[in-house]
């Protein structure tokens, strides 16, 4: 036994806070949550309502349910049940430090990224991850950076041994930068510099259709190319892009580049959207805002702005989700929402936009998103509203029928100083 272990007093072993937090093993008995609030997002709220699952899915929900004799009854009563809630644009599990570069592993070198993927380089272990889990956020969108074309985005599970077993969904679409029009002092150069970036981007996607079209007519010759091996599903399964633009001017370019390149679209960011709805309704292309609690992008503009614009969107009848961009704040996403809903969005839109909205734009609404037979067995019980910072207190989580460890570095360091005021003071 080392020096250092010597001087610990053995009594004092079992106080040591355990750091590495262990995944949640699979579902071994039946659970029925009974006696809840059970929000389906999909079919409106059951009173009294009860809830069943086995193997990870759920198999009945509503208020006649049976119960086997060999399920684990959950009382809640005076609680709510929801769906897992969904971040839409995270960075989370690539990034845990932004000040460590060794801790920061979201971008690759180069303009043309799409060979990439999140989900290769996603850190279960990261300590954000618990912490985001705390507050129902139980499934994450995890888009890389960098570049024009920054690589391919996953769905992860916010709980697993590795990454693979925490991957929903490999690849939910190809993660497009537009380049921003420059309105800064040099903008000559900056001009040019920009049309260069655009023209790259366009010549980049061009050669990707005319690869995916000569290898869908089996051309033997054909130069097999990694990076375009990598865009076909765009051109040929309807993968979308999701697109970064903020401004009016990039938002009017992507809309351009989709008419041009007849694909799917989702535009990521969305700043500006609130100038362009009806070119948005009209193309059809739904919407992830990320981050309600913001500045507005301009000096002149209302600064309650971004706090209306989803329920603009809402208004104008455009599909949305609403996200935090980086990692830490995560866990602030829930009330993200709840000021939204204080300037003007409806509480039913508020909660699909995290929940059903977000999954049928990321593609995975067939498995989560809300309370249905079938679908994955993800979702939480709470007391008080998810969207009010005063009154959240989420008191069991599931995974795939999985109960979630909801513990957090948070939590540990909560409980090390309240027993710093209950030790005798050593003055």
């Amino acid at each position: 036994m080392g020096l250092l272990m010597q001087r610990i007093p053995v009594v004092l072993l079992g106080l040591l806070p355990c750091l590495a937090q262990i995944p949640a093993p699979p579902q071994q008995r039946p659970i029925a949550l009974v006696n809840a609030q059970l929000y389906t997002v999909s079919h409106g709220v059951i009173e009294n309502g009860t809830l069943l699952f086995a193997n990870g899915r759920i198999l009945a929900v509503g208020r006649d349910i049976s119960v086997p004799d060999t399920a684990v009854r959950i009382d809640c009563a005076g609680k709510r049940v929801y769906p897992g809630f969904i971040t839409a644009a995270s960075r989370l599990g690539l990034v845990e430090i932004d000040a460590v570069r060794a801790t920061r592993d979201y971008a690759e070198v180069g303009e043309f990224n799409p060979n990439i993927t999140a989900a290769t380089a996603f850190n279960v272990e990261s300590e954000i991850i618990p912490t985001v889990r705390s507050n129902g956020i139980l499934l994450a969108h995890v888009m890389p950076e960098g570049g024009l074309i920054s690589g391919r985005s996953s769905i992860m599970l916010l709980d697993g041994w590795t990454a693979p077993e925490a991957t929903l969904k490999a690849v939910a679409g190809v993660v497009v930068r537009m380049p921003e029009r420059p309105w800064w002092e040099e903008r000559k150069a900056a001009e040019q510099r920009y049309r260069q970036q655009l023209q790259r981007l366009y010549d980049f996607l061009e050669r990707a259709r005319q690869y995916s079209h000569t290898a869908r007519h089996g051309v033997a010759h054909i130069r097999r190319d990694l990076r375009l091996e990598a865009m076909r599903a765009v051109f040929e399964d309807s993968l979308p892009l999701f697109v970064h633009a903020n401004r009016y001017e990039q938002i009017q370019e992507a809309l351009r580049l989709k008419r041009h390149f007849n694909v799917r679209m989702v535009l990521v960011g969305a700043a500006d959207a609130w100038r362009c709805l009806e070119e948005l309704r009209q193309a059809d292309v739904p919407v992830i805002l990320v981050r309600t609690h913001r500045l507005p992008l301009r000096a002149e503009e209302p600064i309650d702005m971004p706090y209306r614009l989803p329920a603009l969107l809402e208004q104008a009848g455009i599909r949305f989700a609403i996200a935090e961009e980086h990692s830490w704040p995560q866990r602030n996403l829930p009330f993200n929402v709840g000021t939204a809903i204080a300037h003007g969005l409806s509480e039913d839109a508020a909660l699909r936009s995290i929940t059903l909205w977000a999954a049928e734009i990321l593609g995975i609404a067939d498995r989560v998103g809300s309370l249905e037979p079938g679908k994955d067995a993800t979702l939480f019980i709470c007391s008080g509203d998810p969207f009010d910072v005063r009154t959240l207190k989420v008191e069991r989580a599931f995974i795939q029928g999985r109960e979630i460890d909801l513990s957090s570095r948070h939590t540990r360091l909560e409980q090390k100083y309240r027993e710093r005021y209950r030790q005798p003071s050593a003055q």
